[in-house]
């Protein structure tokens, strides 16, 4: 089952793919959802308002050991805050790896609950999935100044 909920801010929808109770995906769409949703609501105020960040049981079963790591380290970022791919390696325990960060942030499937957005390269925004400009105006919306 998908719901979704609109983001004002961002101009886009924010979709959430579930099977039961367990997050399978949570994206962008250009496209209105057919379903609302509370989850996908909670987490569209989130990126609107701040408040506490919605809980969610996140399908990590596709995940390799690394990514899981990774995501540990990229869901405590601070709304407002951003590190590096060197730091997020380095912090997950493997030094030099930014650009296999970097990846494993690519393949995120959960949009906004694992903040991919707030990791930066060490010499500008890095990539995104929906590209640079929501990555900019997503930062913009948790209160950071500046470029990306």
């Amino acid at each position: 089952m998908t719901e979704g909920a609109p983001v004002p801010g961002l101009g886009l929808n924010l979709m959430v793919e579930r099977q039961g109770n367990r997050i399978k995906r949570i994206s962008f769409s250009p496209d209105a959802p057919e379903r609302p949703g509370r989850l996908a609501e909670e987490i569209a105020v989130y990126l609107e308002q701040g408040g506490p960040c919605p809980r969610a049981d996140l399908d990590l079963s596709l995940c390799t050991d690394f990514q899981k790591r990774i995501y540990a380290v990229v869901r405590s970022i601070p709304r407002g805050e951003t590190m590096t791919y060197g730091q997020v390696a380095e912090l997950a325990g493997s030094p030099g790896a930014a650009r296999a960060v970097g990846r494993a942030m690519a393949a995120n499937p959960f949009a906004i609950l694992i903040p991919c957005h707030r990791v930066l390269a060490k010499d500008g925004p890095g990539g995104y999935a929906y590209g640079r400009d929501v990555k900019e105006r997503l930062l913009r919306l948790e209160g950071r100044t500046g470029r990306a």
